[in-house]
């Protein structure tokens, strides 16, 4: 009878143990970009700030990498600056919150002229906060069912996670396992 629950219990877990992934879709986030819509700040020391223009800020998801894309226009005094920028993004997880935030890996932008660094600006404070979406935990972690013996507890445990960069898409995932009490 020990062999049969024993087998019935790993099978449960070979068969029920698995991942389970959130979708962030390229399409969201850039909608997301359109109705935020450009940014203008000014911004450096007060005595001699500059103004910032972020024009068409986007992303691309390819196999393997996302990007944030954007024109960045830098003016001060008489000079103007126009940098077309690409900066990468990453993913960041918090179990707790179950939240998931896309981030812009080094944010800062520098403007330069001749070897000299005329201002700079950091993304991350202008868009991190919006690009965070609900992750893939299971709202339970534990369940228990009935059996002829009597009730079995399975705690549901994650096991790892993953982050898959796709072509328009950006798949995080949880793998997860089952264990006995």
């Amino acid at each position: 009878m020990k062999k049969i629950i024993f087998s019935t219990i790993l099978a449960f877990k070979i068969i029920y143990g698995g991942e389970v992934s959130t979708t962030i879709s390229e399409v969201v986030v850039n909608e997301y970009f359109t109705i935020v819509g450009d940014h203008q700040i000014f911004a450096g020391k007060k005595e001699s700030q500059a103004l910032w223009s972020i024009k068409n800020p986007r992303v691309k998801f390819n196999e393997g990498s996302a990007e944030f894309l954007a024109t960045v226009l830098f003016e001060k005094d008489k000079v103007y600056i126009k940098k077309d920028i690409k900066k990468y993004v990453d993913i960041e997880y918090d179990e707790k919150l179950n939240e998931i935030q896309l981030l812009i890996k080094n944010a800062l932008v520098k403007m330069e002229r001749r070897g000299k660094v005329l201002g700079k600006l950091d993304l991350s404070q202008i868009y991190q906060t919006g690009l965070v979406f609900s992750g893939p935990k299971s709202p339970i972690d534990f369940f228990k069912m009935k059996t002829k013996l009597g009730k079995i507890k399975f705690d549901v445990l994650i096991k790892d996670e993953r982050i898959y960069f796709e072509n328009g898409q950006i798949r995080f995932a949880l793998d997860i396992d089952y264990n006995i009490f």
